[in-house]
């Protein structure tokens, strides 16, 4: 299954190349403009979908839905600032206070442990949050979660296949950085359509 997601995820990034470029340089460019940062994700994600369903999608759907999602976006955006904030803090005041260096090994790891469950929950979360009929950031994050528990071997081999194609995107002149960011977004919106489909 996971192997089928990531074949879909490819042929959409090879059926919408030209376009991908020009999204995915709006997408960096709304990265380094910060304010504009988790409603730039959204819409990435927005894209994605549209593609996913085979249905028509250009660059200015894509600063369309900047507009569209800027609100849920920002909620969404303000629950990741905020959990990622607190997992750093506590990774970096357990490396400073705890006086175990086992133990704060230990706690350090399962901070880290816990970052990269929360980004998990986020990669299928937007995906959700455009199959909703109010797009509600609770509620996406209560089906991305279902989702994970309910397919937690996918989604760890549709994880370590999607980091190991960014990992040689990147060395094979930068790939990566110029269809990673979509390649994620198609995977999972796929991901979430198949699941949805077989319920």
């Amino acid at each position: 299954m996971a192997l089928r997601i990531m074949g879909l995820a490819f042929r959409d990034v090879w059926k919408e190349l030209w376009t991908i470029l020009i999204v995915q340089l709006l997408f960096l460019l709304g990265q380094l403009l910060i304010i504009t940062g988790p409603p730039a994700i959204v819409a990435l994600f927005f894209y994605g979908n549209r593609i996913a369903r085979d249905e028509l999608a250009t660059e200015q759907d894509f600063l369309k839905a900047i507009l569209h999602y800027w609100n849920p976006a920002w909620r969404w955006g303000g629950l990741n600032l905020l959990v990622v904030g607190l997992l750093a803090v506590d990774y970096y005041l357990t490396g400073k206070w705890v006086g175990n260096p086992d133990l704060a090994s230990f706690m350090q790891g399962l901070y880290v442990a816990l970052l990269l469950g929360w980004f998990l929950l986020q990669i299928f979360l937007l995906p959700f949050l455009f199959e909703q009929e109010q797009p509600l950031v609770g509620q996406a994050m209560r089906n991305s979660f279902v989702f994970v528990r309910r397919n937690w071997i996918l989604v760890l081999v549709l994880a370590s296949l999607l980091g190991i194609t960014l990992m040689i995107g990147t060395l094979a002149f930068m790939l990566a950085f110029a269809f990673g960011a979509a390649l994620i977004a198609f995977a999972a919106n796929h991901a979430v359509m198949e699941d949805l489909a077989a319920s």
